[in-house]
């Protein structure tokens, strides 16, 4: 009988959900607040804040009540281990089991938290080691160092001008399905035909697809330009 692997109790599944979603926010650039975190987890404010103090006691965030938390060294290292698991159960859903990209974050959640490291790394084998999820963001190494996420916005995109996109908004399993729909995914080049100024609508070449899109699909593209595209 093989033994299940022992957890530290430090880091419990919840303990987890809440490194992860700082370490998402602040790679993002953004600032952590209680609010933005406890509605991407479900839970209340008082539920959020209360964590946070747990966690700082623990070593594992800075927090301050006006101006938010952020991860110290321990807790970015903790919390680098956990997506990196998170975004290899992505890539292996997508690329050996064929599950739809706007699935995989809901079983990665419960994948992750139980997968022993002797099966992650395999996981990893097999898929030779990718670089990105799915969605085209980092997979952090095993000393937890993580590439900065590649792509700026593609409303930087002037009219005429070519890019390559290299990931997108991952956050709304809805928008998934459009963009993978429409072909807007990691890999993709696109070509910025027309930008209409009044609206924000762009008429997109992608492939052999021309599409009018609008700002909430821009601004969930992240694009490097292409300067040749011969």
């Amino acid at each position: 009988m093989v033994e299940a692997p022992v957890k530290n109790p430090l880091l419990s599944t919840s303990r987890e959900d809440y490194l992860a979603d700082i370490y998402r926010i602040q790679a993002a650039g953004q600032n952590v607040n209680t609010g933005e975190v406890a509605q991407r987890l479900g839970v209340s404010a008082a539920s959020t804040s209360a964590m946070f103090k747990r966690l700082a006691q623990e070593g594992l965030v800075h927090y301050e009540s006006y101006s938010g938390v952020w991860l110290t060294k321990e807790g970015e290292r903790a919390a680098s281990r956990i997506v990196r698991r998170h975004r290899v159960i992505e890539r292996f859903l997508t690329d050996i089991l064929g599950i739809g990209w706007d699935r995989v974050d809901g079983f990665a959640n419960l994948m992750e938290h139980a997968l022993p490291d002797e099966v992650l790394e395999a996981i990893e084998r097999l898929l030779g080691d990718p670089d990105t999820c799915p969605h085209g963001y980092p997979i952090p190494n095993r000393s937890g160092e993580t590439a900065a996420p590649a792509g700026h916005s593609a409303e930087m995109l002037a009219a005429g001008e070519r890019a390559v996109i290299r990931r997108v908004d991952e956050s709304d399993p809805g928008l998934l399905r459009h963009l993978r729909e429409r072909g807007l995914v990691p890999g993709t080049r696109i070509r910025v035909q027309e930008l209409n100024p009044i609206d924000g609508t762009r008429t997109l070449s992608a492939g052999e697809r021309t599409l009018v899109v609008g700002q909430r699909i821009v601004r969930a593209l992240f694009v490097d330009r292409v300067v040749d595209d011969a």
